[in-house]
């Protein structure tokens, strides 16, 4: 038997390699992320093959069948929603440049008053407001646009998946094999504890999304605001981002609105009070029920540091990263604590 000093040296070390294995990966995070979305693709599919294969299907038709699926998803997606996302994306890059034109209409229409009325300095903050504003739609759509580049431009990490997927027994038995028999239980325990929580935690933050951007896509469409399905889009996937994406999200829809009237904007900003009321009140304590058990303190440090390291995939990831990395230090702790 160890003596206990040897054992907190040796979780000590344990806790080293992690970090500076973390560390390395972020150091080649731009030729890993191809690597590293084939490994999350694998992740994400391995439950549904592992079905199909308790069904009775080879590990390998499993895959294909999954990813036929996939693809069919995908094709009607991209055949009945994209051509026309496409159609309000350019429809709104149209409409830009009169953006100006309404905003001085609407403010010579508050209060009666008339722009020629308001002081020179008053004037010029006006100007600065709408050139920020145009600059932060235009920063926000060029981000979107660029988001989606990568994603398309990353279509190889499916290939990756299917060799991860395919080979994953031997995959983790090469990794458990690093270790000494006694030592890999332990590590299998603390992956299983990590795998329950990220599976939680994807299970109901994209059930979460999910409703969001129906909601509040639908809610657009009756309200008349234009670009719904583009809006809805938005509010999804900016919901993926804990706390920050809901603001994001509801901030691009009541800007559209905006550009239209102030009345419009006023409703579309009560829409989407009441729908983030419901998501945060009824829908995400029903679906989560504080299952990561992390402090929003700890989410909020982690989206921070994930949106300064690597933009918006880090604050992606960053949550369920921190979740797994919570698991670790808490197994490496109380392992130390034992001894």
């Amino acid at each position: 038997m160890l003596p206990a000093s040897s054992k907190i040296y040796r979780y000590f070390f344990f806790i080293v390699v992690v970090l500076a294995t973390i560390y390395f990966l972020f150091l080649v995070r731009e030729v890993l992320l191809t690597f590293f979305l084939g490994a999350v693709l694998a992740y994400l599919l391995f439950r549904p093959i592992s079905f199909l294969e308790r069904k009775g299907l080879k590990r390998v038709w499993a895959i294909l069948l999954l990813y036929l699926l996939l693809l069919t998803v995908f094709s009607l997606f991209f055949s009945l929603a994209v051509p026309a996302m496409v159609v309000e994306l350019n429809q709104m890059a149209g409409i830009l440049p009169d953006y100006a034109d309404q905003a001085r209409n609407m403010a010579k229409s508050i209060d009666g008053m008339e722009l020629g009325k308001l002081t020179p300095v008053l004037k010029e903050n006006l100007n600065q407001i709408e050139n920020k504003l145009f600059e932060g739609l235009k920063n926000f759509l060029g981000g979107f646009y660029s988001f989606l580049g990568k994603f398309l431009a990353l279509a190889f990490s499916p290939i990756l998946a299917f060799y991860i997927i395919n080979d994953w027994e031997k995959i983790r038995d090469s990794f458990l094999g690093l270790f000494s028999p006694s030592f890999r239980r332990e590590i299998k325990a603390v992956l299983d504890k990590i795998d329950e929580a990220l599976i939680e935690f994807l299970k109901g933050h994209l059930i979460i999304a999910t409703f969001v951007g129906i909601f509040t896509g639908t809610a657009a469409a009756l309200l008349g605001v234009k670009f719904p399905l583009l809006i809805g889009l938005v509010a999804g996937v900016a919901d993926l981002v804990p706390y920050f994406g809901a603001f994001l999200g509801g901030f691009f829809a009541i800007l559209i609105a905006l550009s239209e009237s102030l009345q419009l904007s006023l409703y579309m900003g009560l829409a989407v009070v009441i729908i983030q009321q419901v998501e945060s009140n009824i829908i995400t304590p029903r679906i989560m029920g504080g299952k990561l058990g992390m402090h929003p303190l700890l989410i909020v440090f982690a989206l921070l540091a994930g949106g300064k390291l690597m933009g918006i995939w880090g604050m992606l990831l960053a949550v369920p990263l921190a979740a797994a990395l919570k698991v670790v230090i808490q197994w490496a702790f109380l392992k130390m604590v034992e001894s």
